[in-house]
């Protein structure tokens, strides 16, 4: 099958360069420089988030109980540009700065100009937010010792983080060195899109997020002609549609568009919106809220529909859903969303951290059928024929 191009200029250079230059850098310091002591007063903390919008939301998780344990502390969330709007939906943190990640100078200095007593490194591989920890001025930092990553050498704590949980499992844990036992889930404030209209698509309708991102995206996409033929039974059942995606997804969802309409030979009215490309993450996050069901791939839009507790399909091919899923350890949302894809016995759900692709690897996606969506949304008791 011919996939999509989606480019990411420079990933895999920069992960080279991140591994040869930041892990001796990381050691050498922790030779230089002895572990300090847990500060006795603290009064404010720093949150470092620098990964895609899924794992941000997931990682805001540890303000709500950050909050709890330290009523009077201010709450600074460094964030990059690629997630910054996910902390449009976030609340109880006190301000938000944004930090160029992939200028590690400029990183460091940025963090640098928000001083705080603990700072707290939710990243999981890369050593560039290792090194923004340990030149931050903090006084007391905190990070993952991840299994062959070699980055947790100079931070004050380090917390050793499983492939084998729930990545909110493992961003909760980076708490325990506070004494905090975390429980809280991501704090979503609906009253930031409370009162976005979404009564211009025919009620009710289904949410379908078709893209993924970042490295190997296209092998957790399903099919366009899946898509297109999920669409239609679904706008045949009576339902709206509503397609979203980011910026970049906007050249491939208007073909999308076009062959639904074909296929239909023409549209019921209001019944198809295309928002990707169109609309922000706020407006998104209205739409999924309103919607009577989503069906999505592995991605930040997915975490989002499984946080508003919407009925949820989320369909998987490398990501392992008992790392990534839409599932969250302690929260009610199991009966909620149902998964799709193959296991680890049937070649599937091998990605860990990401980028542990084989050096060949197989597009699974379209090892799901359009029949086994609908019988899926069906549980959620939508009537789709």
């Amino acid at each position: 099958m011919a996939l999509p191009v989606k480019a990411e200029r420079g990933r895999g250079v920069l992960r080279k360069l991140d591994r040869w230059i930041g892990v001796p850098i990381l050691f050498g310091l922790s030779l230089l420089r002895s572990k300090r002591a847990k500060p006795e007063q603290i009064q404010s903390i720093g949150l470092c988030i620098f990964a895609a919008i899924g794992d941000a939301l997931l990682a805001s998780s540890l303000i709500a109980d950050l909050r709890k344990a330290y009523p009077g502390s201010k709450i600074t969330v460094f964030a990059t540009s690629a997630n910054a709007a996910a902390f449009d939906l976030i609340t109880g943190f006190d301000d938000l700065v944004l930090v160029p990640i992939t200028q590690p100078l400029a990183a460091i200095e940025r963090v640098r100009a928000h001083p705080v007593d603990i700072l707290i490194d939710t990243s999981q591989w890369p050593r560039i937010g290792a090194l923004v920890a340990t030149f931050s001025g903090a006084r007391w930092t905190i990070g993952f010792e991840t299994k062959d990553q070699n980055r947790h050498f100079s931070y004050d704590f380090s917390v050793k983080h499983s492939p084998k949980v729930h990545e909110l499992d493992n961003f909760r844990a980076l708490l325990a060195p506070l004494g905090i036992a975390a429980t809280s889930m991501p704090p979503i404030d609906y009253s930031t899109f409370a009162s976005i209209d979404c009564l211009n698509i025919k009620q009710p309708y289904l949410v379908l997020h078709p893209w993924a991102s970042g490295n190997h995206f296209e092998l957790r996409e399903w099919p366009a002609s899946s898509w297109a033929a999920l669409a239609c039974r679904i706008i045949d059942s009576g339902y709206g549609v509503v397609i979203t995606g980011g910026t970049g997804d906007l050249d491939r969802a208007d073909p999308l568009c076009q062959e639904i309409i074909r296929i239909l030979d023409g549209l019921p009215p209001d019944s198809l919106l295309n928002l990707a490309g169109k609309a922000n993450l706020m407006t998104t996050a209205a739409y999924l809220n309103g919607s009577s069901g989503v069906v999505a791939v592995n991605t930040g839009t997915m975490h989002l529909a499984a946080l508003l507790e919407k009925p949820l399909v989320a369909l998987h091919g490398p990501t392992n859903p008992h790392r990534w899923g839409p599932i969250y350890p302690g929260h009610s949302s199991q009966g909620n969303t149902l998964v799709l894809g193959l296991g680890l016995e049937e070649g599937g759900a091998y990605l860990n951290l990401g980028f542990e692709y084989p050096e060949n690897p197989t597009y699974l996606m379209d090892q799901i059928s359009v029949e086994a969506v609908i019988v899926a949304l069906r549980k959620f008791s939508l009537n789709i024929a």
